[in-house]
C-alpha cells in the first residue's frame, strides 16, 4: 500500500494559530512550518505548528516513523498551498 503524499494529504488541514516553539500568533498570509507523522490508522497527524522561526530539517528521526517537515501558507486556521521541504522517508 501506497502513502499518500504528505504535501497533498496536509493541504486544507485545520490548524491552530500559535507557534508551538516561540508562542507567536501566526496571523492569516503567514508562512507556517509544521512537523506531521504517518500513522496507519490516521494518516498524516499534525504534530508540531510553528511560524517561520521552525526547523526546516528532521534531525534525527524516529525509529520507523515516517516524518515530514512541510511549509504552508496559514489561512483562516486552514494549511494552504502546501509544499514537502524534508523527509525522513523518500
Amino acid at each position: 500500500m501506497t502513502r499518500p503524499s504528505p504535501a497533498a494529504a496536509l493541504n486544507g488541514v485545520q490548524v491552530g494559530n500559535i507557534c508551538d516553539r516561540c508562542n507567536r500568533r501566526i496571523r492569516t498570509g503567514d508562512k507556517a512550518v509544521v512537523y506531521a507523522t504517518y500513522y496507519n490508522a490516521d494518516g498524516w497527524v499534525v504534530r508540531r505548528m510553528m511560524c517561520d522561526c521552525g526547523s526546516r530539517t528532521i534531525g534525527l528521526p524516529t525509529d520507523g516513523a515516517d516524518e515530514v517537515i512541510v511549509e504552508a501558507v496559514y489561512w483562516s486556521g486552514w494549511l494552504v498551498s502546501v509544499k514537502t521541504v524534508d523527509r525522513s522517508r523518500p
